[in-house]
């Protein structure tokens, strides 16, 4: 029986993975800041953040009890080191994000300082492996489209800068002997997704709205499918290359984001059109909406909104032999029916 640790197991992505280990049989740990005290089939640390009037269901469809729940800090070393005793293999995807309008210095001890606490755990527990939950945001804005693995790196934000950080000391982990492999995914979606703008954007289509989009809408982004991330991650954990490697993963067949608001409007009956609005003025907008805490995106995501945001996942196929299994489209698709059916 594989003994396996996931950090950030009360998240979005946490939970698919804490089930699928379940599922296949692993003794699973599974630590979060917080755990409620009765689990049901599936719960979410955001599950009471709200986008454009719609509350994301915040849950996934299976149960997790079967998992040994801590709640503990990442930034708490000991805790750490605690939790990793006796495992095979630590999953870390704990992160605070953009999103969550946190301090840069809170960022960096959560990014940091506890991918530094889960290594050094990780060694010290004498653990096979360590998966490291990175980002594409290490690349800000892609220079080359697809972007490859040896891309510029040029992130727009602190998280980006927090993700090139924590993967350098994935690497000097690595050259020290303990295997660690980086995976590197853009928005990942799917059952019990919390993120806002996504959930805002599915939210005017499930009313018949407009939905706003920023340039010309004919740049495409990519999305991949929280199944096909589990995938990579499980992938990563056993393959004997995969050691000190770091790889893209994304969703296929990528539209344009005004096609793909069209693909997944038809799908669902819904008779939502794409709204364009020039980039300067919303600049201008979500600039003097910060300060308040309303603006739809933060900085670093207006400049990715408006390029082109696509991934190369080839040495994933070839190291490891995935690929996705979704495209774009179709992920966002299932994410809207997991919150409104049909």
């Amino acid at each position: 029986m594989e003994r396996s640790i996931v950090t950030g197991a009360a998240g979005f992505l946490g939970q698919h993975l804490v089930y699928r280990l379940l599922e296949r049989g692993d003794k699973v740990r599974a630590l979060d800041i917080s755990v409620p005290e009765d689990l049901p089939e599936g719960f979410a640390a955001g599950a009471e953040m709200t986008a454009g009037g719609v509350r994301g269901k915040g849950w996934i469809a299976g149960d997790i009890s079967g998992a040994e729940w801590i709640a503990a800090d990442i930034r708490d070393a000991e805790a750490v080191a605690s939790a990793c005793k006796g495992m095979d293999t630590v999953y870390h995807l704990a992160s605070l994000i953009p999103q969550r309008k946190a301090n840069i210095e809170t960022m960096r001890a959560v990014n940091i300082g506890g991918t530094r606490n889960v290594l050094d755990a990780a060694r010290n527990a004498g653990l096979r492996r360590v998966i490291y939950l990175s980002s594409v945001e290490i690349f800000g804005v892609p220079k080359v489209v697809p972007c490859p693995e040896d891309g510029e790196l040029a992130p727009l934000g602190e998280y980006g800068r927090n993700k090139i950080e924590a993967e350098n000391l994935c690497r000097e982990a690595c050259a020290a002997g303990l295997p660690v492999v980086m995976l590197r995914p853009p928005t990942i979606t799917g059952s019990g997704l919390d993120e806002p703008f996504i959930l805002s954007l599915l939210s005017a289509i499930q009313k018949g709205k407009p939905v706003t989009l920023l340039g010309k809408g004919t740049n495409r982004f990519q999305f991949i499918h929280v199944d096909d991330v589990v995938d990579a991650c499980l992938l990563a954990a056993e393959h004997p290359d995969a050691a000190g490697e770091a790889f893209n993963i994304g969703g296929k067949d990528v539209p344009s984001i005004a096609e793909l608001v069209h693909l997944v409007a038809s799908a669902v009956g819904s008779p939502s059109k794409v709204k364009l609005i020039p980039t300067t003025p919303a600049k201008i907008a979500i600039a003097l909406l910060r300060p308040f805490g309303a603006a739809p995106l933060e900085p670093e995501h207006v400049a990715i909104a408006i390029c082109d945001y696509v991934f190369d996942w080839s040495k994933a196929k070839r190291i490891l032999g995935w690929e996705p299994r979704w495209s774009v489209a179709d992920a966002l698709i299932d994410t809207y029916r997991s919150i409104y059916g049909g």
